[in-house]
């Protein structure tokens, strides 16, 4: 039985991969480059295809992770009206243990990746940064929490 549906069940997926030569990306299944027509060899646009999609699910979770420990501002906005102030103080409490995970989890996957491209330095940058904010984020839950009185 199959594993779940899907319309390219059974097709091969399309990959790309960035040509060694004119930079230009180019998929798989491509023998020579397209625009600068120079010779393809299939492993290793397999090898550079990995790195790529890899390099895109890093980017695209480090996004995630950052807009994330940016919502931290927003559930500590919550946590003072009085109405919803029960779903700031848990959201707040949720994330104040959920980012440190998630961005453990990221640089387990991805902080051994070797590129030069710009938007895995930005990646690892937007991670920093959201480790940076959770750190905030962590010593405004202490104070909330009322675990150091405010004097």
């Amino acid at each position: 039985m199959a594993k779940g549906f899907s319309i390219t069940a059974g097709l091969n997926q399309v990959r790309v991969f960035q040509c060694p030569h004119c930079k230009e990306t180019s998929n798989t299944a491509a023998r020579q480059c397209p625009f600068c027509s120079t010779p393809i060899d299939p492993q290793a646009a397999e090898a550079a295809a990995e790195v790529m999609a890899k390099v895109n699910q890093a980017c695209s979770d480090a996004s995630y992770l950052r807009i994330t420990a940016g919502s931290m501002a927003a559930f500590f906005g919550l946590s003072l009206l009085p109405i919803v102030a029960t779903i700031g103080y848990w959201g707040l409490t949720f994330l104040v243990f959920a980012i440190p995970v998630l961005a453990i989890r990221w640089w387990i996957r991805f902080g051994s990746i070797r590129t030069d491209d710009s938007g895995f330095r930005a990646a690892k940058r937007a991670t920093l940064v959201s480790i940076g904010i959770w750190a905030l984020g962590l010593i405004v839950w202490i104070v909330r929490v009322g675990l150091v009185p405010l004097s």
